[in-house]
């Protein structure tokens, strides 16, 4: 039975940190939001837990990967930027794929080599940090997805969304060819004033879907499609933890729940109350009781096929206790 730590104040959550998993470089991984986004992870939780670390005497960074689509986070240049805007300006930003996504690592995993960013090798423990959203492909986002997309590489992450192809309903497309200079595949094009996408230069990032005004722009949910999807994020999550054990600490923050990802630079209003911050050592029981949580309040999000299958694989255990540190 796994323990977990539950508290809105970060201070009682930081007391529960396990602090014995880190070692003397600590990456923070964490996501900072999209150009356009306001309800991504709060800076003011990741600076806290930065002066926890430093307190400790260990060296800090906050530590991504570059996106798969056009956006405000392609390079390493406008990622910075991006994140120090966002408020992240207070300790080292490290994109461990270069520029634009070229530097990656190879790591073994049962189902083959994920190619994560280079720079991960440059750590010996993680803190992943992790803002609990809905998930337009995922289901949810938390840590398993932070964990497994967010150190994808560029070509990393071309591999997970690989099966995965959009599709237009032309009833509803409009041609305002928002999608077409929002791609780059360069997969779209208009034919006869609509909107087409050629499925053959599809990358699979969905960036279509959340820039189209019309929403005309969906994707094919056949569970095959969904869950290729999710088994993909546990394997390079696998791969993660096959570089570091038992050198991972975990915290979800579940506040400012959105039905999309942060990846999405528009303005979101969160689905429900915030719940807390949640922190432990096992991947899977920290996202099953996130997801049991949100169940709880009503909400009720996909996203099963990550758990069971990460349980199956054996990065952790269903099975959890939370303790309430409020209570």
């Amino acid at each position: 039975m796994e323990k977990l730590y539950l508290s809105k104040n970060i201070e009682k959550i930081l007391d529960k940190l396990d602090d014995s998993r880190l070692g003397n470089k600590v990456g923070i991984k964490v996501h900072f939001g999209e150009k356009g986004s306001v309800t991504y992870l709060n800076p003011e939780i990741v600076k806290k837990i930065c002066n926890k670390v430093k307190e400790l005497g260990k060296d800090v960074s906050l530590v991504e990967c570059n996106v798969l689509y056009r956006g405000s986070r392609t390079t390493r240049e406008e990622h910075i930027k991006t994140a120090k805007e966002h408020g992240f300006d207070f300790a080292p930003i490290d994109i461990l794929d270069g520029e634009k996504g070229e530097r990656f690592v190879e790591v073994e995993t049962k189902e083959g080599k994920a190619k994560l960013g280079k720079g991960i090798q440059n750590y010996d423990s993680l803190i992943v940090l992790s803002h609990f959203t809905g998930h337009i492909a995922a289901g949810f986002g938390a840590a398993l997805k932070n964990m497994g997309m967010g150190f994808g590489s560029r070509a990393g992450k071309l591999h997970m969304h690989s099966n995965i192809t959009p599709f237009v309903n032309k009833s509803n497309c409009i041609g305002c060819q928002t999608c077409i200079q929002n791609c780059n595949a360069n997969a779209i094009k208009l034919i006869d004033g609509k909107a087409e996408i050629n499925k053959n230069k599809c990358e699979g990032c969905t960036m279509c879907i959340a820039v189209c005004p019309q929403q005309a722009i969906g994707l094919p949910w056949e569970d095959e499609t969904k869950g290729v999807l999710q088994k993909r994020i546990v394997n390079y999550s696998e791969a993660v933890m096959n570089l570091f054990g038992k050198k991972i600490v975990f915290i979800n923050v579940l506040e400012n729940i959105t039905k999309d990802c942060d990846c999405f630079g528009i303005i979101q209003e969160p689905i429900m109350e915030d719940i807390g911050i949640l922190t432990g050592n096992d991947i899977v029981a920290i996202d099953k009781a996130s997801l049991d949580l949100i169940k709880e309040k009503g909400k009720d999000l996909d996203g099963q096929v990550q758990i069971d299958y990460a349980a199956e694989k054996e990065l952790g255990s269903k099975d959890y206790e939370i303790i309430d540190l409020d209570k």
